[in-house]
C-alpha cells in the first residue's frame, strides 16, 4: 500500500514540471503545423492533377465523337495551401507547341503539365489561341468542331 506523504515538497516541483510540459508541447506544434500543410500540399497536387487528365479525357472524348459532341466540365482548382492557382493555359494555335497540353501554373513559379497524346487531340479557344484562365473555379465547355477539314476542340469558359 502507498501512503501519501504529508509535506509540502511536491508543491515545490509542479511549476516546473509544468513549465517543462508546456515547453515541450509548444515545440511540437509547429512540426505538426508543418506536416498538416504538406499532407494538404499533397493532396490538393493530386486533385489537380485528376482534374487535369479529366479535361485531357474529356478533349479526347469529344474528339473522338466528332463534330456537335459538347461536354462541360466543373473545375475547382483552389487549394487553400501555399500552393496557390496563378493560372491555366489550354491548348494553343495550330501547330502551337502546346496544342494538345493543359498547364496549370502555380503562384511562385511551379507548373504541371498534361498532355493528350492517344489520340493527339488539338485544343483552342474562341481566337484560335491558347485559352487562359485566371480564376480557380469554373466551368469549362469542349465543342468538337470541323474547319477545313480538320476537328478542334473548341473551349470556353461558361
Amino acid at each position: 500500500m502507498m501512503r501519501l506523504r504529508h509535506d509540502r515538497s511536491g508543491l515545490e516541483s509542479l511549476p516546473l514540471k509544468l513549465m517543462i510540459v508546456a515547453v515541450v508541447a509548444s515545440l511540437s506544434i509547429i512540426p505538426a503545423s508543418e506536416a498538416l500543410d504538406s499532407l494538404r500540399v499533397r493532396d490538393f497536387a493530386r486533385k489537380a492533377e485528376l482534374q487535369l487528365d479529366l479535361v485531357i479525357g474529356t478533349a479526347q472524348v469529344v474528339g473522338i465523337e466528332g463534330p456537335g459532341s459538347v461536354r462541360t466540365l466543373d473545375l475547382d482548382l483552389d487549394g487553400g495551401t501555399r500552393m496557390r492557382f496563378a493560372s491555366l493555359s489550354i491548348g494553343d494555335h495550330r501547330g502551337g507547341a502546346n496544342m494538345s497540353s493543359v498547364i496549370l501554373r502555380f503562384v511562385g513559379g511551379g507548373l504541371t503539365v498534361r498532355s493528350a497524346s492517344n489520340p493527339p487531340v488539338w485544343m483552342t479557344g474562341l481566337d484560335g489561341e491558347s485559352l487562359v484562365i485566371d480564376t480557380p473555379r469554373f466551368k469549362l465547355t469542349l465543342s468538337c468542331v470541323l474547319d477545313n477539314r480538320t476537328c478542334s476542340i473548341l473551349l470556353e469558359v461558361a
